[in-house]
C-alpha cells in the first residue's frame, strides 16, 4: 500500500530534484554565457536578436544537461532527502511503529524510476531529435556546415570516404572524395571526385549507397573489377555515378562520433551492419550497454545511500552524509575507469559496463547492515 508518507517522500524527492537541476543548470548558464558571450554578439544585428539566440541557445542544451548531470542529481537528492529527514527527526516515529527503515526505499526508488524514465524518454526521442541543434555553435542559427570526418568504409574493402564540408540540413557531402581500394574495386588506386554527392537509403528497388553528382573527370568502367561493377554504377547522363555503400550520412561528421546523440536504436542498426570497422563498433556496444546499467546503477546507489545515512551508533549526520558521498564517489570512479578500459580495448564493452553494477551490488549487500533498526 501506498501511504500518505510514501507520497510526501515522492513529492520531496522530486521537488529537490527539480531544486538541484535548475540551480545546476542555472549556473552552468552563468558561467557559459560570461565566457562565450563574445560568439552570441558577432552574429547578433539587434539586442533582441542577442535575446533570442541566447535563449534558443540554451533552451536547447538543456536535455543534454540534463542527460549529462541527471543521474548523479538523482543520487545527489536521495542524500538530502535522507539527511533532512534524519536532521527532522522525521524517521524515528517510523521506526518505533516497528517499521524497517528499509521500507523507506520503496517512493525513494519510485521516484528514482519516474526520473530515469525522463533521462530515457529524453535520451531516447528528444536529443536525437534535436541532434542538428545541439550542434550548432554559439550565435549561430543552425549547424547548416560541418567538417567532414573521413572514414573507411569496410563493407567495400576499405574505400575512403572524404570531402570538403557537409550541409547537415541538405544531408549533402560537398566536395566529395572516394577512393577506390586496388584490386577488389579497381585495378589501380582510382579516387572519385564529384561536386556533391547524396546518400540515398535502401528500398526495394535498391541498396544503400551514395549519388556523385556532377563528377570532376570521367570515370574509366575499364578500370572496375568484377566486384566493383557491382558496387560502382554510372548513371547514364554520364556526369553522375552511384556506390553502394553502408556509411551513411551522419557517420561523417560530429553526430557519427558523438554516441549521445544517437537513439539506442541507431546504435543497435550500427552494430547489426559494421561498416566502419572495429573501433566504432567497440565504443558503440559500450554505449548501448551503458544505457541498459544506468538505471540499474542508480537504484543500487539509493540501496547503499539509506544505511550510510540512517547508519545505526553514528558520530553525526554530517559524517554519514560524507561517508556515504565518498563511498558513491569511489564508486563512481570505478564506474568511469571500467568504461575507460573498455574504450581502450582492456576490457569487453560488455564487461566493462556491466562491472561497476556487479561491484556496487556486493557494495550495497555488505552495507544494508549498517541502517538503523
Amino acid at each position: 500500500m501506498f501511504t500518505t508518507f510514501d507520497r510526501y517522500l515522492l513529492g520531496r524527492l522530486l521537488h529537490t530534484f527539480a531544486v538541484f537541476f535548475v540551480s545546476a543548470y542555472g549556473l552552468y548558464i552563468v558561467i557559459d554565457l560570461f565566457t562565450n558571450v563574445d560568439d552570441f554578439q558577432q552574429q547578433s544585428g539587434s539586442h533582441l536578436e542577442l535575446i533570442l539566440r541566447i535563449v534558443a541557445f540554451y533552451a536547447y542544451r538543456a536535455s543534454e544537461f540534463f542527460e549529462m548531470s541527471g543521474p548523479i542529481l538523482i543520487v545527489i537528492s536521495v542524500i538530502v532527502v535522507l539527511g533532512l529527514l534524519q536532521k527532522h527527526s522525521e524517521t524515528y516515529p517510523i521506526l518505533a511503529a516497528g517499521i524497517p527503515a528499509f521500507r523507506l526505499i520503496r517512493p525513494l526508488l519510485i521516484a528514482a524510476a519516474i526520473l530515469n524514465g525522463a533521462l530515457i524518454a529524453n535520451q531516447e526521442f528528444i536529443i536525437p531529435a534535436l541532434a542538428v541543434q545541439l550542434q550548432t555553435p554559439r550565435g549561430n542559427k543552425t549547424a547548416q556546415v560541418q567538417r567532414v570526418e573521413p572514414v573507411y568504409d569496410y563493407w567495400n574493402y576499405l574505400m575512403h570516404i572524404d570531402g570538403d564540408q557537409v550541409l547537415v540540413h541538405s544531408q549533402t557531402l560537398v566536395g566529395a572524395s572516394f577512393t577506390l581500394p586496388k584490386p577488389e574495386i579497381a585495378s589501380q588506386i582510382c579516387v572519385l571526385k564529384a561536386e556533391k554527392a547524396t546518400f540515398i537509403s535502401e528500398t526495394d528497388q535498391h541498396r544503400s549507397g551514395w549519388l556523385l553528382q556532377n563528377m570532376v573527370g570521367v570515370l574509366d568502367p575499364e578500370l572496375l573489377t568484377d566486384e566493383g561493377r557491382k558496387r560502382i554504377i554510372p548513371c547514364s547522363n554520364g556526369k553522375d555515378v552511384f556506390i553502394v555503400s553502408e556509411v551513411n550520412f551522419d557517420q561523417l561528421y560530429n553526430r557519427g562520433r558523438n554516441l549521445k546523440l544517437l537513439s539506442s536504436m541507431q546504435l543497435i542498426q550500427r552494430l547489426q551492419n559494421p561498416s566502419t570497422g572495429p573501433l566504432p563498433v567497440r565504443g558503440q556496444s559500450l554505449a548501448l550497454h551503458a544505457r541498459i546499467t544506468r538505471p540499474l546503477l542508480c537504484l543500487l546507489n539509493i540501496a547503499i545511500a539509506l544505511p550510510l545515512v540512517m547508519k545505526k551508533e553514528s558520530q553525526s549526520l554530517i559524517t554519514n552524509m560524507v561517508v556515504c558521498a565518498g563511498v558513491l564517489g569511489m564508486l563512481y570512479v570505478v564506474a568511469q575507469a571500467c568504461f575507460a578500459l573498455g574504450s581502450i580495448g582492456q576490457l569487453s564493452p560488455d564487461f566493462a559496463a556491466w562491472l561497476p553494477v556487479i561491484v556496487t551490488g556486493i557494495v550495497s549487500t555488505w552495507t544494508s547492515g549498517f541502517v538503523q533498526t
